[in-house]
């Protein structure tokens, strides 16, 4: 059986990795431009509002337009337009010009197309790969993207801002080029089609508000991808719901100091890393059904265990397990939706799962910030822990059986030749 990823793949891993560099460089150079302009915490949290409304708002719309026009322009296209802006925001900075809207339009801007990059990659990928890699690809990609945003990114970026505030911003624009031109390189005649990755010609009287629906027809006609959308989104809100507040947490109830809180980080990016490279193994071993079951249950456990924490390292390994955890559910979730999905459908099934995810995103910062002040954020992370745990324990008993991969698979077929 095939085991070697080829050329397309990587060309497209390699336009990831350069570009989550440049966003991780930007994601820690961005607040603290923003904060030399106003200390209000109203207004540094509109930047992480504002990073969730268009993906909120937008994402089914940009799921249906994905897979009306070619996958790789697209990605292209989102990327070369971000150049721009962040070459135009870099001047500001270095002519001490910048003012509190000039980041929020950034950061809308670069949202939106960035959800057009991502929605599209999804799809590129799975008709670049066989589906016996699609778990090995997604571990690969996911890893990269961690590694250079989280852990290659912040160094770097601190050490640009040693220079000058504005380096971080033309280097995440020159990043975007160089990501323009990889994924251009990939000669997509080179993929050979399968009856997963083969696009139907699209009813040119067809409505977005069909095609969405069409998009929505897949994920309720499959159990197993219907119950992993719901249960990601429960479990976004209990995770996010904590996390909107773990500066404070980790402050106040954990007593840690500036840089242990950012080990906080560290370690879960590199849990990150390693659970999408182990991700592949387990799901052969297991079964994609029972490594999401069980990588929900570590996850409640580990955020459960980082509500009950006490200090540094008992908090430092929860966060570490939560990052291979999660990042394993999320990677076997990709991999699951690529493989039963039909093709010229993936943009509108991935798009809908991630609006979904923005919402209990937004839901969650509101929700916890209103429970903090009540109880204090520690029960939050205890409660949500719990609430995780128990909804691996719901898919256990909703989810199919163990032939889930074969019964979604005649699922998609039948869809596929209907269209």
């Amino acid at each position: 059986m095939k085991s070697s990823l080829g050329k397309n793949y990587w060309l497209l891993w390699g336009s990831a990795a350069v570009a989550n560099l440049g966003d991780g460089m930007r994601m820690v150079a961005l607040p603290l431009v923003a904060y030399s302009v106003s200390s209000d915490p109203l207004d540094i949290a509109l930047i992480m509002a504002l990073s969730s409304v268009p993906g909120l708002i937008f994402g089914p719309l940009v799921g249906v337009l994905v897979d009306r026009f070619d996958r790789r322009q697209t990605i292209a296209w989102g990327n070369a337009l971000r150049a721009g802006p962040l070459a135009l925001f870099g001047y500001h900075v270095v002519a001490g010009s910048v003012e509190l809207w000039h980041v929020y339009i950034l950061t809308a801007m670069l949202s939106l197309a960035e959800i057009f990059v991502d929605t599209a990659s999804q799809p590129m990928l799975a008709d670049v790969l066989p589906e016996n890699l699609l778990e090995k690809g997604n571990g690969r990609l996911y890893a990269v993207r961690i590694f250079m945003q989280d852990i290659a990114g912040s160094p770097i970026s601190a050490f640009l801002l040693g220079i000058s505030a504005s380096i971080p911003f033309f280097v995440n624009g020159a990043t975007f080029v160089c990501a323009t031109v990889l994924v251009l390189l990939v000669h997509w005649g080179s993929s050979k089609p399968t009856a997963r990755s083969q696009r139907q010609g699209r009813d040119p009287s067809s409505t977005v508000r069909s095609e969405l629906l069409e998009g929505l027809s897949v994920i309720r006609a499959t159990p197993l991808l219907r119950a992993a959308a719901v249960a990601s989104t429960v479990v976004n809100f209990c995770l996010l719901a904590g996390s909107s507040l773990l500066v404070v947490y980790a402050k106040k109830d954990l007593g840690l100091s500036s840089g242990q809180y950012g080990f906080l980080f560290s370690a879960a990016a590199v849990g990150s890393v390693l659970g999408g490279l182990a991700t592949p193994r387990l799901v052969a071993f297991v079964g994609t059904r029972a490594t999401l079951i069980s990588m929900l249950a570590v996850t409640g456990g580990a955020r459960l265990a980082f509500g009950l924490a006490q200090g540094f390292w008992s908090a430092l390994a929860a966060f570490f397990t939560i990052g291979i955890a999660a990042f394993a559910y999320n990677v076997s979730v990709s991999a699951y939706q690529q493989r039963v999905t039909p093709s010229e459908l993936l943009g509108r099934v991935y798009s809908v799962t991630q609006a979904m995810n923005y919402g209990a995103a937004l839901l969650a910062a509101l929700v916890g910030g209103f429970i903090a002040g009540l109880v204090g954020v520690r029960p939050i992370m205890i409660i949500g822990g719990l609430l995780v745990m128990g909804c691996s324990l719901l898919f256990l008993s909703s989810a199919p059986g163990a032939a889930e991969d074969e019964e979604a698979l005649r699922l998609a077929d039948a869809h596929s030749s209907q269209s």
